[in-house]
């Protein structure tokens, strides 16, 4: 009885985020991600310095939108619990200079996220971008290890051009640019960092056709830098550095 009333529950939420209440709720996830995305990739980077500085900005828009979820969402307390202990080991591994263990937690973060906007059946561009982070961070992963991760070479390939494919799909996805703020001249850096990532996929699909695993691990190594070109555009990185000052 305790499971059917919980999904009866979602059903009824789900059905409230029509019209206003989705784009309320999808300017918040916006918001958020103007200043989660500096802080995720500073840690990536290694870069301490920022990344302090970010904490401050992440935590300000935590807390604005944890009060909008809490009213939206109020059966999924505990996801907002964890989402909040998420990035406060996040905040303390910063403090402690382990930017390996802040991203760790991060990741938690973003895929709480994107899992309660799955279950809401909430669109948002940026959950494609996480996805297609998470395959090349599986691509390089098995590139750098000596015994591919034990995949075989054929699941590599198939994992690769999956990869591709998932990208020229995201391309195709429309962007809110009102939603997101993309004002004509960014929506064109956009394109032109797109541009490159998937230059880079191509380029590394080239390494990879020469079957020599160590000039593949090299390449590898490529991707995401190349990717956060593009993931940076819907972060906030002057609010994220400047934001501390202001504390």
């Amino acid at each position: 009885m305790k499971f059917l009333a919980r999904v009866v529950c979602i059903t009824i939420l789900a059905s409230l985020f029509t019209g206003c209440d989705t784009m309320e709720v999808r300017k918040a996830m916006v918001h958020f991600d103007r200043a989660f995305v500096p802080l995720l990739v500073y840690t990536y980077e290694g870069d301490i310095h920022q990344a302090k500085r970010s904490v401050f900005y992440v935590e300000f828009q935590w807390q604005k939108m944890k009060k909008q979820y809490q009213g939206y969402l109020p059966e999924e307390a505990i996801s907002l619990n964890r989402i909040n202990s998420w990035l406060g080991d996040a905040y303390y591994a910063v403090d402690a200079n382990d930017m390996a263990l802040a991203a760790n937690q991060l990741e938690h973060v973003k895929y709480e996220f994107m899992e309660l906007r799955r279950q809401y059946g909430i669109d948002y561009y940026l959950d494609g971008l996480f996805e297609f982070q998470d395959a090349i961070g599986l691509l390089a992963e098995a590139a750098e290890d000596e015994v591919m991760c034990l995949m075989e070479w054929g699941e590599y390939e198939h994992l690769l051009y999956q990869t591709i494919e998932d990208w020229k799909a995201i391309r195709k996805e429309p962007l809110d640019a009102e939603l997101y703020e993309f004002d004509e001249a960014r929506l064109r850096k956009l394109a032109s960092k797109q541009d490159a990532m998937e230059a880079v996929l191509y380029q590394f699909a080239e390494t990879f056709s020469n079957a020599n695993r160590r000039q593949l691990a090299i390449a590898s190594q490529s991707l995401q830098p190349a990717f956060f070109e593009v993931l940076k555009l819907f972060g906030n990185f002057e609010a994220s550095q400047t934001y501390f000052a202001l504390k």
